[in-house]
């Protein structure tokens, strides 16, 4: 149980990291790539796939926050 004023944000994003898989590979594969594309052309990155990875986590944790906050 969280005590008043933690933040229940970290332990959520470990149970949703596991529902993102698809993402995460994504963004590895990107930054894998990466390292060879950018010698090439250095303005490349890898934004949008972390983009999507952090918007899969986002979407897994906020409902849970907010569906569980208790008014006093």
């Amino acid at each position: 149980m969280l005590q008043k004023g933690e933040n229940p944000k970290e332990l959520l994003l470990e149970e949703c990291k596991p529902k993102c898989l698809h993402w995460k590979e994504k963004l590895e594969r990107c930054e894998k790539q990466l390292e060879t594309i950018v010698k090439i052309n250095p303005t490349k990155s890898c934004v949008y796939a972390f983009r999507d990875y952090a918007t899969c986590t986002e979407a897994c944790t906020q409902p849970i926050i907010h569906n569980n906050l208790v008014i006093e």
